[in-house]
């Protein structure tokens, strides 16, 4: 097959890879969580190790789209190839460079493209960019980000350029760690690598061709958001190769997120929003800042509570675990001891802080220290009981006291069942005692989890020895595929 044919299809893998939108309820979940080896979906793929196929998820129809269909892949020898499983899942037919499998392991990823490297090179792989190699076979790896010449000369990963470049300043080998795009720590300060952009006194940005210290402190242990990096007490929005310090107090920051591309960013005395494009407006001029203006006015703010518990106002209190779909009713917040809704530019106090529980139809009051916000999905714990969109779930697979996140995925484990929450597209429920609980056992893997288990994407795990796809988990020998785990 033709290098540019393996590269179509590699894009096109990728570009179905990030549009979730289009999968059909049945593909996401099968209705078997149990041990299968009749077939196993993972990624785009439909594996059938009795008949020695995979079917790859396709478009049906021709003017009139029908949707789509597992159909067998002819490129792909079930007995020759070998399953790359990591951030993205790939067969080496579709891989386009030469590489030494033993040696390959993923190294970073985001929404967009993937990075992975093994002794020789480094590659790139994304749907919006031409699949790229960088060749490393003559440098020593300081970790996977830096690289030194046989001259002794340092060189980083430019995730921005796609190419190694020169670290034009002094840094500490032993402890330097990449955090985030070009941004670096070692245990004398944090630095942004490469050429990069600030803005000056008008307002625009100037560029700035060489490595540059950002902050100077001693042994200090970075916080890396997806939006933000704080290091001692400064903070810079990630924003690419544009630096952006952030007018925050480090040590107050609450971020509230409404979706995955709005949020804003707040210490009590700032505000900055971000509408799609990272944290650029600060206060009264960006939208949260118009929105919520008590939120940079000098108050002791203390906690705002995440949009994903609901609530209601009921005469001077407010009711979470309830809600009106037809109306936002703002954000509840802890000012000064006391409790406030913040409300298109008004700041109304009120009084008890209230919570519902539909299963016994009684009222308590709210104690914090009771909830679990699960951010993955619309799930939220308080006390004994596990909710979705206010509904009560049927938990008897599960252990709530130990039920947690795992971090960088949409599971929860309670360190034997894992709970697959992502993409949630239908709703089924029972009736149990005459009330209406949400059942989701068919999301429930029992006895699954082992502290082996990496997160491989948000949807896959593995242990090295079985792998977990949303709903279901097999045992990597029980698919008679050469499989390897990129971790």
């Amino acid at each position: 097959m033709k290098f540019n044919k393996l590269l179509s299809h590699l894009l096109l893998l990728l570009i179905f890879s990030s549009c979730k939108g289009h999968e059909k309820p049945e593909d996401i979940l099968r209705t078997n969580p149990k041990d299968t080896v009749e077939s196993f979906i993972i990624g785009q793929y439909m594996l059938v190790p009795k008949l020695k196929e995979v079917r790859a998820y396709k478009m049906t129809g021709g003017v009139n789209w029908d949707g789509y269909k597992y159909e067998k892949d002819p490129g792909i020898n079930y007995d020759k190839t070998t399953l790359l499983v990591g951030t993205t899942v790939m067969f080496k037919e579709y891989f386009p460079f030469s590489y030494n499998l033993d040696n390959l392991k993923a190294i970073y990823s985001d929404e967009f493209w993937s990075m992975s490297r093994d002794d020789k090179n480094i590659y790139y792989t994304s749907q919006r960019i031409k699949p790229t190699n960088i060749y490393i076979g003559d440098y020593t790896p300081v970790n996977d980000f830096i690289y030194k010449a046989k001259d002794g000369a340092l060189f980083f990963i430019d995730i921005e350029a796609y190419k190694l470049s020169p670290v034009t300043i002094n840094i500490d080998e032993n402890s330097i760690k990449h955090l985030r795009g070009n941004y670096y720590a070692d245990k004398n300060g944090l630095y942004i690598f490469g050429v990069h952009y600030k803005k000056n006194q008008k307002g625009s940005y100037d560029t700035v061709d060489k490595s540059e210290k950002l902050a100077a402190a001693q042994n200090v242990v970075p916080v890396v958001s997806k939006k933000y990096i704080s290091f001692a007490n400064e903070v810079f929005a990630m924003q690419g190769s544009r630096v952006k310090k952030l007018d925050l107090d480090a040590k107050k920051i609450i971020e509230i997120n409404f979706s995955d591309k709005q949020s804003f960013i707040t210490d009590g005395k700032s505000i900055y929003t971000d509408l799609n494009y990272g944290y650029e407006d600060k206060n009264e001029k960006g939208y949260y800042g118009t929105w919520y203006p008590d939120l940079f006015s000098g108050v002791k703010l203390q906690q705002i509570y995440s949009p994903l518990l609901h609530f209601l106002k009921e005469k001077n209190s407010v009711v979470f675990n309830k809600n009106d779909p037809n109306n936002f009713p703002g954000l509840v917040a802890v000012i000064n001891n006391e409790n406030f809704i913040l409300d298109n530019k008004t700041k109304t106090k009120i009084g008890k802080t209230l919570f519902y529980h539909p299963e016994t139809k009684t009222t308590e009051a709210f104690d914090v220290k009771y909830l679990k916000i699960f951010t993955a999905e619309r799930f939220i714990q308080y006390k004994n009981v596990l909710y979705f969109e206010q509904t009560p779930v049927e938990t008897s697979k599960l252990d709530l006291k130990n039920l947690r996140e795992i971090k960088n995925s949409n599971y929860l484990t309670d360190g034997k069942a894992i709970f697959y929450i992502g993409f949630v597209t239908g709703l089924h429920s029972k009736e149990i005692n005459g009330v209406e609980y949400a059942l989701f056992n068919d999301r429930i893997i029992e006895n699954a989890f082992t502290n082996e288990m990496k997160v491989l994407n948000p949807d896959l795990l593995s242990d090295g020895i079985t792998i977990i796809n949303k709903g279901e988990k097999i045992t990597i020998k029980d698919l008679n595929l050469n499989v390897k785990v990129v971790k």
